[in-house]
């Protein structure tokens, strides 16, 4: 597929001088990790790549993976589209990460204070760590996987080339983190005696199950799973006639996913509202569509059929009606509209939940960690961020939570001083 998400120098040029370089820019309010966005921007116009990288580096430690896979926050606020179309603010973002050098000018702080155990290596813990180390601690990460979270683990290579993503885990890793221990943490309590502070950020481990018959079936498997398997390089298990069941990203990612490995295989997602109310990012979509996933909207699915093996499932036509706690209108189903789809394969992709860890840790009904506004938990120098506070949540989001907590947390460290 053509990758739309590379300038030429010209392009790059063209497309700086069209920035109106707003005073309080709304582009970079909107951005989570605060990318002074006018400024790197300017510093494109001028020519000046290195000091572009370095503004962006500033505020966001994963600048070559946001600028593949960012949703583009900043361009949604952008000025210039009252006048024609909004900047492309992440295609610039990527034109000055691919034409510069990581390493350039880097120069790592000193690292004398305490240690600091950071539970879970992705965006989040990643990026906590960087500016605990820029502010002279030890983050010490505790993953029991690969480090790089969802970035390194589970986005596809069509999308996210194991290159970029390794490169900028490999980096961090390098210059900013004391030490990387691989280990599984259930309990905090421990931590406290060896670590002057701690940072949850594991994520989201478990997926939610639709409460519909046959989801033990054999051929029924979890987005996730997938994903997952398809990045280390593996087969996917799919057959020939798939349906995902869900509307967000990681259902649209997944169908275009299985519809790449196998392009003669048909892939539907099935979905209960209707396409404006699809949760997935526009680019999630297009790519979908392009890759020739088709979509059965306003389908509820009612069960899953077959005698041992997956059949098909049973749907219910929906309408929308008022919203619901969500803002988007409530599907409710209509009288006598069942219909059967034949499949082979169901993949179920409707979210995912926090798992039963920490239980010392005060939890939301939902089952995430509740923090005050400094992202500190129920348990003085325990703090919390990413998607076990929020929910699923995008890369810059989980840095913005990162980079709060570091200083949450040397705020902590020093009081503990006094």
């Amino acid at each position: 597929m053509e990758d739309r998400r590379k300038f030429s120098r010209e392009q790059a040029l063209i497309e700086a001088e069209r920035c109106l370089y707003c005073y309080d820019a709304p582009c970079e309010k909107a951005c989570p990790a605060h990318v002074p966005v006018p400024e790197f921007i300017q510093s494109v116009r001028t020519g000046n790549l290195k000091g572009a990288r370095n503004i962006i580096r500033e505020a966001n430690p994963f600048i070559e993976i946001c600028g593949v896979i960012c949703p583009e926050f900043c361009s949604e606020q952008c000025i210039r589209e009252k006048i024609d179309t909004p900047i492309n603010v992440r295609q610039l973002h990527k034109f000055v990460t691919d034409n510069t050098d990581p390493e350039e000018n880097l120069e790592p702080a000193e690292r004398t204070g305490q240690k600091v155990a950071i539970v879970g290596g992705g965006p989040a813990g990643l990026s906590c760590a960087r500016e605990l180390s820029r502010l002279g601690y030890k983050p010490v990460i505790l993953e029991k996987d690969v480090v790089g979270g969802i970035p390194a683990q589970e986005i596809a290579r069509t999308r996210l080339d194991e290159e970029i993503a390794g490169k900028e885990t490999g980096f961090i890793v390098k210059h900013f983190v004391e030490e990387v221990k691989r280990a599984e943490v259930e309990f905090v309590g421990d931590l406290l005696k060896e670590y002057g502070a701690v940072f949850i950020s594991t994520g989201l481990e478990k997926e939610q199950e639709p409460d519909i018959p046959g989801t033990d079936l054999e051929g029924v498997f979890f987005a996730r799973e997938i994903l997952k398997n398809v990045r280390k390089g593996q087969k996917s298990p799919a057959g020939r006639r798939v349906g995902v069941i869900g509307g967000g990203n990681v259902a649209l990612e997944t169908a275009a996913v299985l519809k790449a490995e196998d392009p003669g295989r048909d892939v539907e997602v099935i979905y209960r509202r209707g396409l404006k109310e699809l949760k997935a990012f526009r680019e999630e979509i297009e790519e979908a569509v392009e890759r020739g996933v088709t979509f059965q909207f306003m389908a509820i699915p009612r069960e899953i059929r077959g005698d041992a093996k997956v059949e098909g499932i049973m749907v219910t036509r929906a309408r929308l009606s008022e919203p619901d706690e969500s803002g988007r209108r409530r599907p409710e189903p209509v009288e006598n509209s069942d219909f059967f789809i034949p499949l082979d394969t169901i993949i179920i992709a409707i979210g995912q939940k926090a798992g039963e860890k920490f239980p010392e840790i005060e939890k939301t009904a939902a089952g995430l960690i509740k923090v005050n506004g400094k992202l500190e938990t129920n348990i003085p120098g325990v703090f919390a961020g990413g998607d076990m506070v929020n929910g699923a949540c995008t890369v810059v989001e989980s840095v913005r939570d990162g980079k709060k907590a570091a200083a949450s947390i040397a705020e902590y460290l020093e009081r503990g001083k006094a």
